[in-house]
């Protein structure tokens, strides 16, 4: 099928628009050029989400930090988006609630953080959670006695958390198939080609075969490989990126896991610092470090992991974090604006679309620089713009997908394995009749999930599978306890012999030994 799909797109007429990127953007991208009736095809050199998506905080927040930097737009349109994925997306993003202790090292007076909640109460129209509260110390302290004992009293307030974010990136590919597009994974583009100064083609690999697409457009939303891929073109535009590193680790605490998420600041730096539960876990991050290494090398360092621990420490003492709770680590890459000097925290997390023909480069080629999570929709609509024509397909009214929470709620399956399966929204009912047996006894994840993900979703490897498509990866067991049952279910599915399971079972844990490190006592610079 893949093989066809590869002759009618060579074979078939130029594309209106080649996407290179499988990143939220690049297939919010993808589906927005397919619903206006344009010849789309999307390629993602390795899988999509695999970037920045997958290595998230798992936050779809409305940007209350970004109050302080005075950009009110991006505050409301991240607000809005917010509401727009509560409402549609409610089996990936569900609300969160965030405390905001006062402690004497918070950089704002209570004053201040008052009027920044209220002002963010006010553009979120109050659209889909509550609004803040002031809580005393006691209140604070009763809600959550494992803060710091200088605690003075504490905000509540509400965002959202989103259980997994390559699986929206999944959804959007998705949907940009089933309008016509073309979307392809483990597909890397080789070169754009441009005759005279306008983009004409690009070539890329397919399964080792070069092949080349004539396109008279090409967006470049390869996230922090932006500046790689215009390499691609022989004469390069000056970088666009300043790519910074945010690492977190995850922890297991057991019992103590808080209900609630805490958002702080750092006692040593006065960075942000988030401490969220990922379902039986707790995410706790972020670090903000320029990077100028290979994106595909970026990895936790050992100093990562001891700052965001160290401040785990004192900003979740009744907890007491410790290093053996520590399951994993993990880094992502940011790829913001090129900017000189300056925190890292100040530079804008506003989306750009360059159009390099502007600065002498070839007509019909742009690169996408920054953009946030939640800010998906707008983005992809301003992309598209650039292509011009086609004719917009009337949007589906936005509806509330419920179906799937009585699906679960009648499944008579456990509340671990319940929660894990509501990422498959309504094809949860598929999932659940290919095989109710639990595989993963840390997430709760079920048999049928392997032959519904390698079925309908793209997969091509077991990586696939357990890191991007089931998130068994995301346990406390990083998937492996069973990585080599899901190889051979997988397998019979794709037609793996004993010789090629074996392999993707060495090439998953070496995938895991990088992506999500396991964090050991000891010194040393790596993990």
């Amino acid at each position: 099928m893949i093989d066809e799909q590869i002759t009618r797109l060579v074979e078939g007429p130029p594309l209106d628009v080649a996407i290179i990127g499988g990143g939220i953007n690049g297939c919010a991208i993808a589906l927005e050029g397919a619903r206006r009736g344009l010849r789309v095809a999307l390629f993602e050199a390795d899988d999509f989400g695999f970037g920045t998506t997958w290595r998230s905080t798992k936050l779809i927040h409305g940007g209350l930090r970004y109050l302080e930097h005075g950009d009110m737009r991006l505050v409301f349109e991240s607000l809005r988006e917010r509401a727009w994925l509560l409402k549609t997306r409610p089996h990936l993003v569900s609300p969160q609630r965030f405390l905001l202790p006062l402690l004497p090292w918070t950089r704002r007076p209570a004053w201040q953080l008052r009027a920044g909640l209220t002002l963010y109460d006010v553009l979120s129209l109050y659209r889909g959670v509550p609004r803040h509260r002031r809580l005393s110390r006691n209140k604070a302290m009763a809600r959550a006695p494992f803060l710091p004992i200088e605690t003075t009293g504490a905000f509540s307030f509400f965002d959202a958390r989103i259980h997994s974010p390559e699986r929206l990136a999944l959804e959007l590919t998705l949907e940009a198939r089933s309008r016509g597009a073309t979307v392809l994974n483990h597909t890397a583009v080789t070169r754009i080609v441009a005759n005279g100064s306008r983009v004409t083609a690009v070539g890329f690999e397919h399964r080792g075969e070069p092949h080349v697409v004539g396109a008279r457009t090409v967006i470049n939303a390869a996230g922090p490989w932006v500046d790689v891929v215009n390499q691609l073109t022989g004469e390069p535009p000056p970088p666009l990126l300043g790519v910074t590193r945010g690492s977190h680790i995850v922890l297991d605490v057991g019992d103590r896991l808080p209900r609630d998420a805490v958002f702080s600041t750092a006692k040593s730096d006065g960075r942000v610092f988030f401490a969220v539960p990922q379902d039986e876990l707790l995410l706790v991050g972020t670090t903000d470090d320029r990077f100028n290494g290979d994106p595909n090398l970026v990895q936790p360092r050992e100093a990562d992991v001891e700052y965001l621990l160290e401040e785990a420490r004192l900003l979740l003492p009744g907890l007491e974090p410790a290093r053996e709770e520590v399951r994993y680590a993990y880094a992502g890459l940011r790829p913001l604006p090129r900017v000189r000097g300056g925190p890292e925290a100040a530079i804008t997390r506003r989306h750009e679309i360059v159009d390099h023909s502007a600065t002498g480069g070839p007509e019909g080629l742009y690169s996408v620089i920054g953009g946030k999570l939640s800010t998906f929709r707008p983005l992809a609509r301003e992309a598209i713009d650039h292509v011009g024509d086609g004719v917009p397909v009337p949007r589906s009214k936005d509806e509330r997908r419920e179906q799937w929470r009585w699906t679960l709620s009648a499944s008579g399956l456990d509340l671990r394995t319940r929660r894990h399966l509501r990422m498959y929204g309504d094809a949860v009912s598929q999932v659940i009749a290919g095989g109710r047996d639990e595989i993963c006894a840390h997430t709760g994840a079920i048999r049928g999930e392997i032959g519904y993900v390698v079925k309908n979703e793209l997969v091509t490897s077991l990586s696939d599978v357990l890191l991007r498509r089931t998130g068994i990866a995301w346990g406390s067991c990083r998937g492996l306890c069973c990585h080599r049952e899901v190889a051979a279910l997988a397998g019979a599915e794709l037609g793996w012999d004993h010789v090629e399971q074996e392999r993707q079972v060495r090439q998953y844990e070496a995938d895991v030994d990088f992506h999500l490190p396991a964090v050991h006592c000891g010194g040393g610079e790596r993990l």
